[in-house]
């Protein structure tokens, strides 16, 4: 459909991927060399869908954007004007995202004539469609409908373009998010759905493959939902197929009963967590109790790996027997994990010459620091006796 000193749109033909059209302007832009064609197949970003791409007289097309009532298309080089030239769309990416959209269109349309909800956001992205509905829709509700747009597509439903004049457009029942009253572009799904929509669609539910339900979630009062659909639905399928395999040989599990062995080995780390806490609890009470310092010097004791809450708790006890420091190092790749702590001396000041005299990171408050050194236990006992305060 053209207008008046409008570039002619051949997209109500979807599958339109490659055309011929003259340039009629070519301006160097801040995103590249914007070219004008006399008509174009190319759909401008819009309705929640990017543009297309391709090339035109083998230019690659980046971009495509509608300004005031013309296609622009964002190319990486000039192409002189009036030059006739072979254009071709990315027909790839426009037929996945041909059956996204219309399979959205169906899903939704079954949901409006089901339970009156409306569309009021969608987004087409790369790895998902996003759909808002004005009203709240269990788990049930939305399989049932999914199945219902399944059967739709089963039935290879027509899906067709449509301009009606504005007589016609008052007597006709159709969704849009805007209140349209001429120029109206309908799109059709024979049985099922008529919706104000400017995007390219395939001509047929069949073409759209078939449709499957990510996700659902209440949002702002409403249910926000995640699909996929046709070849992109697939894909989703095999790479989700792929890490159920991947699970299924890791834990030894045929994959049907995978979700159930994966439940008892979640019971099972739990158990082993709690024990484990247990036996540091009891092992972190053996070494408060063993703590001497007599002389109320700086001074540090040694440990095998333990939790950062036991660690934290065997040095606030420490901490009490020295007018100055008090480190526990916990073994740790090679070397060893810190706390040190000291109720006179700031920490945090000290942290930048402990760091540097014992080859560490880390840091924390004035009262206690933490983090990792490399340096041996010698060098570190060395340290913690040189330590004047």
């Amino acid at each position: 459909m053209k207008g008046d000193n409008m570039t002619e749109k051949l997209y109500d033909n979807g599958t339109l991927y490659n055309f011929d059209a003259r340039v009629i302007a070519c301006n160097k832009g801040k995103n590249g060399y914007e070219i004008i064609l006399g008509r174009t197949a190319f759909f401008a970003e819009g309705g929640g869908q990017a543009a297309d791409t391709g090339t035109i007289g083998g230019v690659r097309i980046n971009d495509v954007q509608d300004i005031n009532g013309e296609s622009v298309h964002y190319a990486d080089s000039a192409i002189e004007v009036g030059t006739e030239v072979h254009c071709a769309v990315n027909g790839e990416i426009r037929f996945r995202r041909m059956q996204n959209h219309t399979g959205e269109h169906l899903l939704t349309g079954i949901i409006h004539n089901r339970f009156g909800y409306n569309n009021v956001g969608f987004h087409l992205g790369s790895s998902d469609v996003i759909l808002d509905l004005d009203g709240q829709l269990t788990d049930s509700e939305l399989r049932e409908c999914e199945l219902a747009a399944n059967k739709a597509i089963a039935e290879d439903r027509a899906v067709t373009i449509s301009y009606p004049d504005t007589e016609t457009l008052r007597t006709l029942e159709y969704r849009s998010k805007l209140e349209l009253t001429e120029n109206v572009r309908l799109v059709t799904i024979e049985g099922y759905d008529v919706c104000a929509c400017c995007a390219p669609h395939v001509d047929s539910t069949g073409k759209i493959g078939m449709i499957k339900v990510i996700s659902r979630e209440n949002y702002k009062g409403g249910t926000r939902i995640r699909l996929l659909c046709g070849l992109d639905a697939l894909d989703d399928y095999n790479k989700r197929l792929e890490s159920v395999y991947a699970v299924s040989r890791l834990i030894s599990s045929k994959p049907d009963e995978i979700a159930e062995n994966v439940r008892k080995l979640a019971d099972e780390n739990a158990a082993l967590k709690f024990k484990l806490n247990k036996a540091e609890r009891e092992r972190a009470e053996e070494i408060i109790s063993s703590l001497k310092n007599d002389d109320r010097r700086s001074f540090c004791i040694f440990t095998s790996a333990m939790n950062a809450d036991i660690l934290r708790k065997i040095a606030n006890d420490g901490v009490k027997l020295t007018d100055g420091m008090f480190g526990i190092f916990a073994d740790k790749n090679g070397g060893y994990s810190y706390i040190i702590a000291s109720e006179n001396i700031n920490m945090r000041e000290m942290s930048r010459e402990i760091n540097e005299t014992l080859s560490g990171r880390g840091g924390g408050s004035p009262k206690m620091i933490q983090g990792s050194v490399s340096a041996d236990r010698k060098t570190i006992e060395e340290y913690f006796k040189s330590v004047r305060f």
